[in-house]
């Protein structure tokens, strides 16, 4: 499935003591399209999860000139406590790369958050306050308290000589009897309609947030994930030969998410980057006959499920699993 003809392990020294350690590298080459690809192996030295991370990597010619310095973020689940791991995406450098160097720029861990050397909680934390009352006891006396302090005792009211009410000189007496009709509303009311209200906006702010990732370019319906990376979840177009290029306007496009062109009449698919096709992306697309690509392309199982006509599937530099093509003509 592969024209690299070069493949070369290389074991990288850094500090022992970072906190997410380059451990070693892999670098495979294609001479024939002139293209290098870096698939890195690291080690959590953390005894806590790492949630996600960012790092620096410099190229450098034969020279040891610095040619590229670029910045890779991995933002979902990386690794357990003092586990090694390997990203699953590679990271294409430059064909005249032939050393690099590795600069952790920032980790999140489950408690707490490293960025260019400093600390950040990570982590909820409930303060308990309390005080002491002071009382009186039966007889009076004042008691003290924790705090040190006395409460006086409080001075007898004077008695008040009580007057003889009035009786009214009116035959009849006017109440508001409409001031019977008002009810409070308990209390566990009033916070259960807090809730509902907080509740609503919060939602109204999910639901607004997830529309601005949103938009449309062309023919083509976009989500962005992170930076200038979209990926492809809706298509417009009425041609039946489909190009999936690696810029649209000015977004990179590295992802076709699942169900995008689910029975679609689209004969032919063409992809001109390095993309990731999740499960489904194709499903039932009864007319596709062929797929073509010289780019690193991360098949899911059950991706191109139902395609019936498919025949011709030249993907030579990707990672294509077993049950990526199921229930079709090849």
């Amino acid at each position: 499935m592969s024209s690299y003809n070069t493949v070369t392990k290389i074991k990288y020294t850094g500090d022992p003591s970072e906190l997410v350690k380059l451990d070693e590298y892999i670098v495979f080459q294609d001479d024939r399209v002139k293209r290098k690809y870096i698939v890195f192996k690291f080690v959590n030295n953390v005894t806590q999860q790492l949630l996600g991370m960012q790092f620096e990597v410099c190229q450098y010619n034969v020279d040891g000139n610095l040619i590229e310095k670029s910045q890779v973020a991995y933002n979902k689940f990386l690794a357990g406590a003092e586990e090694e791991f390997v990203p699953k995406a590679k990271l294409r450098v430059s064909y005249k790369c032939e050393s690099i160097s590795v600069r952790l720029v920032q980790a999140a861990f489950d408690r707490f958050i490293w960025k260019e050397g400093e600390y950040e909680d990570n982590c909820y934390k409930f303060d308990h306050f309390f005080h002491d009352e002071n009382s009186i006891d039966g007889d009076g006396a004042a008691i003290e308290g924790k705090s040190g302090k006395k409460i006086k005792e409080p001075k007898p009211k004077k008695a008040r000589s009580e007057k003889p009410k009035k009786k009214s000189k009116r035959p009849f007496v006017i109440r508001d009897a409409t001031k019977k009709n008002f009810a409070g509303f308990p209390v566990f009311f009033n916070v259960l309609v807090f809730l509902l209200v907080i509740g609503f906006v919060a939602g109204s702010l999910c639901i607004f947030k997830s529309d601005t990732k949103k938009f449309t370019v062309g023919d083509y319906q976009l989500r962005l994930i992170s930076g200038d990376y979209v990926a492809v979840y809706g298509y417009t177009g009425d041609g039946n030969a489909l190009i999936i290029p690696e810029k649209i306007g000015d977004y990179r496009v590295n992802k076709i998410d699942s169900r995008t062109f689910v029975n679609s009449d689209i004969v032919s698919v063409t992809i001109e980057c390095d993309i990731t096709i999740e499960t489904g992306a194709f499903v039932n697309c009864t007319k596709l006959t062929a797929i073509t690509s010289d780019n690193f392309v991360t098949v899911k199982e059950g991706a191109f499920d139902g395609c019936t006509s498919l025949k011709n599937v030249n993907l030579p530099n990707s990672y294509i699993p077993d049950g990526a093509f199921v229930n079709n003509g090849n």
